[in-house]
């Protein structure tokens, strides 16, 4: 088991969720200007409510150095501050291998994120930058939560050699074992698959109960969570990372969001996933006493 996974099947049991807050700056929602500031108070009010934080990385290169300067300050508070909650950097990144080679380092050494997510189209091989670090996670992007995703023209949808799509194709590709990227990855990779999708999610889980799924696509973008979590679900804690960004950290579309409406939104997302994983599936939290 990779460093990762441990860290997040901790931090799942001992917080009791599978929520995954996003720190994505909008100025035009923030109750302060402060990005830095902002972050903390979210920090300060959800680090006992969530199993990790997701910043997406092209917000704060939107921003120029003030954006990247707190983004290395978030960091270094979460570090501080909340240490057993990983960091998911979302950059996507996904070029030839040497360039790859160069994300990765960023990635991993320079900015010190415990996982991130990539992007597979420029072919399998060009991943294995990111296989090689052990204790981190790469999470392979498989299928958007864009909501344009079902259109038949939209590219994850394109079928190859008359059969599966682009999405299934890069799930069985992962997936199979007799491949060498997956006998060396080490439990380092992870799958990223929308919350809409839930017959992908089916698909996965019927190959593979162990792979960390994360899942965008909840809250704003009107995913099912029920049907996510019931499909997306391993049989292990750190099987699932659902991510939820502006329906938490912006749940009332205004700068007036407070502390306490942020908390009040995380609990109430963390109440929900309870109840379907209690009482629709019979899940016992005791059963994974770490």
């Amino acid at each position: 088991m990779s460093a990762f996974k441990n860290q997040l099947e901790k931090i799942s049991y001992i917080n009791k969720s599978f929520l995954c807050i996003g720190l994505d700056p909008y100025p035009k929602y923030m109750p302060i200007k402060d990005i830095f500031k902002f972050n903390q108070s979210i920090i300060d009010c959800t680090h006992d409510l969530v199993c990790a934080y997701k910043p997406n990385i092209a917000f704060y290169e939107a921003l120029g150095w003030d954006g990247l300067n707190a983004l290395e300050k978030t960091i270094s508070y979460i570090r501080t501050n909340a240490p057993n909650v990983p960091i998911i950097g979302d950059g996507k990144r996904g070029d030839i291998l040497s360039t790859n080679e160069a994300y990765a380092k960023a990635l991993f050494e320079f900015w010190g994120f415990d996982a991130t997510t990539i992007n597979p189209f420029s072919g399998l091989e060009t991943i294995t930058p990111f296989l090689q670090y052990p204790e981190k996670c790469a999470f392979v992007w498989c299928r958007s939560s864009n909501i344009t995703i079902n259109d038949k023209n939209h590219i994850q949808s394109a079928v190859i050699n008359n059969s599966n799509s682009i999405s299934h194709h890069i799930v069985d590709t992962i997936l199979d074992k007799t491949n060498p990227t997956y006998k060396n990855s080490m439990n380092t990779l992870g799958l990223i698959v929308g919350a809409n999708h839930k017959t992908l999610l089916e698909y996965i889980r019927s190959i593979d109960q162990e792979i960390p799924i994360l899942l965008p696509g909840i809250g704003a973008q009107k995913g099912n969570l029920k049907d996510a979590v019931l499909a997306g679900l391993g049989t292990d804690l750190g099987t699932l990372i659902i991510n939820s960004t502006r329906s938490i950290i912006y749940p009332s579309l205004s700068k007036e969001n407070s502390q306490k409406q942020i908390r009040l939104a995380a609990t109430d997302f963390n109440n929900e996933l309870n109840s379907i994983l209690l009482d629709t599936m019979k899940w016992d939290w005791l059963s994974f006493k770490q």
